[in-house]
C-alpha cells in the first residue's frame, strides 16, 4: 500500500531582494535591517563577511557578493517572476559564462536561482543538480544556506521517489542542523521515507518523536501522523498497537472510517465486544451506510445474543435502501425475529425469502415458523413448494414437518403416506415412532365408527 504524501518540498526561494530600491538600501543599512528585509550576502564592496549561526558557535567567513552578479540575479528574479522562464535561463546562463571569475558565494546564489527557475518548471532533476553545486561550494558559504540547501533537497528526493538519497540527505541535515531536533515536519518526512524502504522501526522512531515534541509544547500532532504510525504497526503485525492507533484516531477525529476499522482490528483481535461497540458508534451518530457495515453489525448482534436489534437494523436499513431487499436479507431479518420471539413480525419476511429465492430451503424454514405456530395449512403448503423446489439441506426434516402439518389437520392416511416415503437414516427412529402412532390413531377412529 502506498502511502500518500502529506508534505511538498519547500519552494526555493531566491536570497536576493528583488527590487533595486532595496539595494540601495541595503548599502547604507545596518545589519539589523539587512536581516529584517532578508539579505544574506555581503555589502557590495566588502571582501568577507562573517556569519554566526543560530544556537552554535561555529563561525564561518563567507566571500562577498559583487554589486555586478547582484543586478544579473535581480534581472533574472524579475523574468522568473513574470513566468518568462526562458529569459530568466538566459539571463543566468549568461551569467555562468563569466562564472570562472566569480566566489564560491556568487556562484551558489547564482545556482540557488537556477534553482528557483527549474522548480518553478518542476524540472526536478534539474533543480536537484543545482543543490549538488550549491553544496560544492561549501565551506565557502552561509552555513545556513547550505543547511537550508539541504533540507530542501532532502525533500525533492523524496518527491522524486528517490527514498535512498531521501533519508540520506535528510539525516545527514539533521546532524549539521542546530534547529532539527525541534522540525517535526522534518522527522514526519523522514519516518514516511523509512516506511516506503520498509524500515519500519526507524519510521516509527522519528514518528514518536515528532510526537513527543509536539505534545511537550502542549499541541496535538496532526490526524496523518497517525495515519502514518497505524500503517508502521500494521506492517509490522503488532494488531494492538493498531488498535490502539485507531482508538486515538476515533477520539480526536470521530470519523466512519475509522470507527470501521477500528471495529475490524477488534474482530482481528477477537474481542466481538469491542467491535460491536465499534460499530454500533457509528451506527448510532449516522455513519454507517455501506450494506455490509449494516449487515455485519446485524451480525454481531445475532452474535451478542440481542437478536431484535439485529432485526431492527436490517428493517431499518431496507426502508432507507441502504440493504438490498434480496432473499439471503429477508432470511436474516426473518431469522432474527423469530430468534427474538417475535413471530408475527418473522412470517412477513420469511414469506418474501421464500418468493425470491429460487431454491426451497427458505420454504422449508417457512413451514417450521408456520407448525410452530399452528398454522398447520400454510405449513403444509410451505413444505410442500420446498419439496418441489429442491435444493433442501434436510429433505427428511421438511416431510417431517409436513407429515406434523397433515397430522394437526386431521389427514391421517396423507401424513402416513409421507412418512414412509422418508429414507434418511437419520431420521429413521422418528419416523418409526410417527407410522407405529399414526397407524395406532388410525385403528383407535376405526373402532370408534363401529
Amino acid at each position: 500500500m502506498k502511502l500518500a504524501r502529506c508534505l511538498k518540498p519547500v519552494r526555493p526561494l531566491a536570497r536576493v531582494v528583488a527590487t533595486g530600491a532595496v539595494l540601495s538600501l541595503l548599502q547604507v543599512a545596518s545589519p539589523v535591517v539587512m536581516q529584517e528585509v532578508g539579505y544574506q550576502g555581503s555589502l557590495p564592496g566588502q571582501v568577507m563577511a562573517a556569519e554566526k549561526t543560530k544556537n552554535t558557535e561555529k563561525t564561518r567567513k563567507t566571500p562577498a557578493l559583487s554589486a555586478k552578479v547582484f543586478e544579473q540575479l535581480e534581472k533574472a528574479q524579475e523574468y522568473a517572476e513574470a513566468e518568462q522562464f526562458k529569459e530568466a535561463v538566459a539571463v543566468l546562463d549568461k551569467l555562468k559564462g563569466r562564472s570562472s571569475k566569480f566566489n564560491a558565494y556568487e556562484i551558489a546564489q547564482m545556482y540557488n536561482f537556477y534553482s528557483f527557475i527549474y522548480y518553478s518548471q518542476e524540472n526536478y532533476p534539474k533543480v536537484l543538480d543545482s543543490y549538488r553545486k550549491i553544496l560544492a561550494q561549501s565551506p565557502n558559504i552561509p552555513l545556513a544556506m547550505e543547511n537550508s540547501t539541504k533540507y530542501q533537497m532532502g525533500q525533492l528526493y523524496f518527491v522524486t521517489e528517490d527514498y535512498k538519497n531521501a533519508i540520506k540527505t535528510l539525516e545527514n541535515w539533521f546532524k549539521v542542523e542546530p534547529t532539527a531536533n525541534e522540525n517535526t515536519t522534518a522527522r514526519v518526512l523522514l519516518a514516511q521515507a523509512y516506511y516506503q524502504t520498509k524500515n519500519y522501526d526507524k519510521a516509527l522512531s522519528q514518528i514518536e518523536q515528532a510526537m513527543k515534541i509536539t505534545q511537550a509544547k502542549g499541541k496535538e500532532p496532526k490526524e496523518n501522523w497517525y495515519l502514518l504510525m497505524r500503517v508502521l504497526y500494521y506492517e509490522k503485525g503488532d494488531m494492538k498497537k493498531v488498535a490502539w492507533v485507531l482508538e486515538e484516531l476515533t477520539r480526536r477525529w470521530p470519523k466512519k472510517d475509522y470507527l470501521v476499522q477500528l471495529s475490524g482490528m477488534y474482530s482481528e483481535l477477537n474481542n466481538e465486544k469491542r467491535q460491536l461497540i465499534a460499530l454500533e458508534t457509528a451506527y448510532v451518530a449516522n455513519m454507517l451506510s455501506r450494506q455490509q457495515d449494516l449487515l455485519n453489525m446485524a451480525y454481531l448482534f445475532l452474535g451478542s445474543d440481542t437478536p431484535y436489534k439485529a432485526a431492527k437494523v436490517i428493517e431499518k436499513g431496507m426502508k432507507e435502501k441502504k440493504i438490498e431487499p434480496t432473499a439471503k436479507n429477508y432470511e436474516v431479518l426473518g431469522n432474527s425475529y423469530r430468534a427474538a420471539q417475535e413471530v408475527d413480525k418473522a412470517i412477513p419476511a420469511m414469506e418474501k425469502a421464500a418468493k425470491l429465492s429460487p431454491k426451497g430451503e427458505n420454504w422449508a424454514r417457512l413451514a417450521n415458523v408456520y407448525l410452530d405456530d399452528d398454522q398447520y395449512g400454510k405449513a403444509a403448503d410451505a413444505a410442500r413448494k420446498a419439496l418441489k423446489k429442491g435444493g433442501i439441506r434436510r429433505k427428511d426434516n421438511t416431510q417431517i414437518v409436513l407429515g406434523m402439518a397433515l397430522f394437526n389437520q386431521n389427514k391421517l392416511d396423507d401424513a402416513k403416506k409421507v412418512f414412509k416415503s422418508i429414507d434418511d437414516k437419520r431420521s429413521k427412529n422418528m419416523k418409526e415412532q410417527w407410522l407405529k402412532y399414526l397407524q395406532s390413531e388410525i385403528d383407535r377412529r376405526a373402532s370408534l365408527e363401529v
